[in-house]
Order: structure tokens, then C-alpha cells, then sequence
């Protein structure tokens, strides 16, 4: 199911679903279904356009990112990383968003000095440095001491971050979490966690949308707009998975883990 899962990303959600339909229009050309192709070819620039663009990327990723204010009172969730990266004596280092994420981690973690999940294992190659290892190393780096910092080394997507932080916590008692994860992920992990059984406290961070005017520079494609639509995309596609599917199983198996948990006579 984790393959299919992923195969699905990569063949029907931006970028791969622009590379599948360029290779449909391109084939129609050559097999002179010309109108057609020239109908798709069209269609997937106007796409990619419009994707690339800020108004159209803050309109995808605004309605995620405003779900939960920033609280005014702690899981942390991985998001990559970079292997064997020089700044880090070719060790795993943290990918920028989940050094956002880490940082708000901190500051919540300086205000009240619980413990803290990174949660985050090994997507593909199982002798790689789990991602919790680099983000425990970044914040025992900013002064956290390293028996605060409780590692998921497990996790390999969001929803498995739900089972196993709570396999981990509810052993402690802890049912009552403040989650930090960027903003525009924060509406399905939320509902994730909230799932699995915890009373979630939400700490957005990486916040991606400007919140000012527009200009004319705006309507010129960007890259980075272009990449922030795909998260937004594929956000809003993985809340319809979950809400479909994934809650379901979700509540099968906290129903069985609560029972275990529950003293026999």
C-alpha cells in the first residue's frame, strides 16, 4: 500500500502529472490526432502557468494554512533531509522546512520543558540515518539536552507519525500534545493525531504565504510558487485519502491499542 501510495503521487499529482500528459499530447501529435494533442499540450501549459504563479499558489495553500491560528501556549514531524551533508561531518542534516518546524519546536520547548517527539525514520533506504537522528542533533544543537528529545525512528509518513508517536507517548501517560508541523500540513496531521487519540495543541510553523498585495512581478511563473502548489496539491488530496480510507483503519487499531492498554481483571 506505502508503493502505491507513492506511485500514485508521482504519476497523478503535479510535477509527474505534467510529465504523463506532455507524453499523451506529444504521442496524439505524432499519430495525427492533431486537435487533440494540441487541446492537451495547451491545457498543461495553462496549468503549469497558473501553478507557478503566487495568487494562484496562496489561493491553494491560504485555506490549509489558516486552519489553526498560532496558539499562544510537543511532536515534531520530519519533512526530509539531506544525507551525508558536509555542515554536518557528512551526517543526515535537517531539510529547511523541518528546520523551520525544529525551531518553533524550540521556542514552544523554552516556554513550557516537556519532552519532545521527532518523528521521522527511513522512507527508502533502510541503512540511512533515520530523519529523527539529524533533527535530534539540530536541536540538541540549539541547547535542548538529549534526554528531552525522544525519537520516532520509525515513521515514514504522516500517518504512520500518528501510531507510532502514540505507541510512544501512551506508554508515558501522554495523551495531550502540542504538534508542530508546517502550516500547510497541519490540517491532515492534525486530523491524523487527533485520530490516533490525542488532545492536539497546533504550532504551525514555515509559514509560505505572503500575506501582502500583489504586484505585476507576481504573475511571472516562479519556481518556488510552482513547488508550493504541489505541496498545497498534494495536501489536499492526502485530507480526501485520509477522511476516505486512512481514517477508518486509523480508528480499528486505536480501538484493539486501547484495549491492550486497558489492566486485565
Amino acid at each position: 500500500m506505502f508503493i502505491l501510495s507513492k506511485l500514485f503521487t508521482f504519476l497523478f499529482l503535479p510535477p509527474g502529472i505534467f510529465v504523463v500528459l506532455i507524453l499523451i499530447g506529444i504521442v496524439l501529435l505524432l499519430i495525427n490526432k492533431r486537435k487533440i494533442g494540441i487541446v492537451i499540450l495547451t491545457l498543461t501549459a495553462t496549468l503549469i502557468y497558473l501553478l507557478s504563479i503566487e495568487p494562484v499558489k496562496d489561493r491553494i495553500l491560504l485555506p490549509l494554512e489558516n486552519a489553526f491560528p498560532y496558539p499562544e501556549a510537543i511532536v515534531v514531524l520530519g519533512g526530509g533531509k539531506i544525507s551525508h551533508s558536509p555542515a554536518e561531518e557528512m551526517k543526515a542534516a535537517v531539510a529547511p522546512q523541518v528546520a523551520k518546524r525544529l525551531y518553533t519546536a524550540f521556542k514552544v520547548w523554552k516556554r513550557i520543558k516537556k519532552p519532545l517527539v521527532v518523528s521521522g525514520g527511513k522512507v527508502f533506504n533502510e541503512k540511512a540515518e533515520p530523519e529523527s537522528s539529524a533533527m535530534k542533533r539540530f536541536l540538541t544543537n540549539l541547547g535542548i539536552p538529549d534526554r528531552e528529545v525522544i525519537e520516532d525512528d520509525r515513521s515514514r509518513n504522516t500517518f504512520q507519525n500518528g501510531i507510532f508517536t502514540y505507541e510512544i507517548l501512551s506508554k508515558r501517560g501522554i495523551k495531550k500534545i502540542c504538534l508542530v508541523t508546517s502550516a500547510y500540513h497541519m490540517p491532515r496531521s492534525y486530523r491524523i493525531f487527533k485520530s490516533a487519540g490525542f488532545s492536539v495543541i497546533p504550532v504551525p510553523a514555515d509559514y509560505r504565504v505572503d500575506r501582502d498585495s500583489y504586484n505585476w512581478s507576481d504573475y511571472f511563473p516562479q519556481m518556488e510558487d510552482l513547488y508550493d502548489s504541489f505541496l498545497g496539491i498534494h495536501e489536499y488530496v492526502g485530507i480526501v485519502y485520509f477522511e476516505l480510507i486512512q481514517k477508518r483503519k486509523l480508528l480499528k487499531w486505536r480501538a484493539r491499542e486501547d484495549s491492550n492498554l486497558r489492566p486485565t481483571d
